[in-house]
């Protein structure tokens, strides 16, 4: 009597599995350049960077120096300029982010209104955005210069030149100056993030609220703002993450001068890597900054899980 089970065709005939494999090799044909990429741009400086943190190396011998273990992460634990970068890195942060998201927040607001020369604005705001960072640096490098600067130069004619001052050789400006030029060049980018949020809206809901007589103020604070908050919260990591790792604007306008007042992280690393030829020790400082921002991506991701 013949079985009244019956394996399909294409399972008797042994092609099932070749062309789910088959289908999986083209699959990681497609995947395998980025993956490469991944791999030699990301994943191994990474791994190179935590092991030559354990070693003692001055970047000019074709080997690494003596196995050392913990004692890089243990110099930079007691380096008080260690500790100035990393409480700088925090403030730049905690100020930068709540004004350029703020601000990004109150002018899509502004722009997703009717207004005459709508697209002329959004176009101003984010042509710093797409300007070159050197180039931004020179030009306020040239503003803020103490003798011949555009600011003082101004101050002085207008009789207040009480006012001039020197507003990047100062410890207590030099910081807040930064940041605040960090904020003019990228606040156009969260302008962008969130008026694209804005125009995602449900036209539904603000009718509704409209209707119900909700006023302008009631409807940013108890609609619009509660619907956006997913969209401020990615703005805010993505802002987070610039400001930690940020190195180029500091560099160029003070070097983390003057008198470490503006040192981050990424300047110290610089310092200690071509200035000081301590590459093991820039590589433990690489290491935490990689931990800082991984924890910082990660406790936001939790949190913006659980908001929503």
């Amino acid at each position: 009597m013949a079985s009244s089970y019956a394996l399909p065709k294409s399972a008797s005939r042994g092609g099932f599995w070749p062309r789910r494999l088959q289908r999986h090799l083209v699959g990681y044909a497609f995947v395998a350049p980025a993956l490469l990429v991944l791999c030699a741009f990301i994943i191994y400086p990474i791994v190179y960077s935590i092991r030559l943190s354990f070693h003692d190396w001055n970047g000019f011998q074709l080997e690494w120096g003596a196995f050392v273990g913990l004692d890089n992460y243990v110099a930079l634990a007691q380096d008080e300029i260690f500790w100035k970068a990393a409480i700088n890195s925090v403030l730049f942060v905690l100020w930068r982010t709540p004004l350029e998201v703020g601000l990004g927040f109150g002018l899509a607001l502004l722009l997703n209104r009717e207004l005459r020369g709508r697209s002329l604005l959004r176009t101003l705001f984010f042509v710093p955005v797409v300007m070159s960072l050197i180039v931004v640096t020179l030009i306020f490098q040239r503003i803020l210069e103490p003798n011949a600067g555009l600011l003082n130069v101004t101050l002085r004619q207008l009789g207040l030149g009480g006012l001039a001052y020197s507003w990047l050789g100062d410890p207590s400006t030099a910081l807040p100056v930064v940041i605040a030029i960090s904020v003019w060049k990228n606040v156009g980018f969260s302008l962008v993030i969130l008026l694209a949020g804005l125009q995602g809206l449900p036209h539904e809901v603000l009718e509704a609220a409209l209707v119900d007589g909700a006023s302008a103020r009631q409807l940013v604070l108890h609609v619009i703002t509660p619907l956006m908050r997913p969209v401020i919260a990615i703005t805010a990591m993505l802002s987070i993450i610039s400001g930690l790792k940020v190195f180029d604007l500091i560099f160029i306008l003070t070097r983390g001068g003057p008198t470490y007042a503006t040192e981050v992280f990424a300047t110290m690393l610089y310092r200690y890597a071509f200035d000081l030829n301590q590459m093991g020790i820039a590589s433990a400082i690489a290491v935490v900054m990689v931990g800082v921002i991984m924890g910082t991506a990660r406790i936001q991701t939790l949190l913006l899980r659980e908001a929503g």
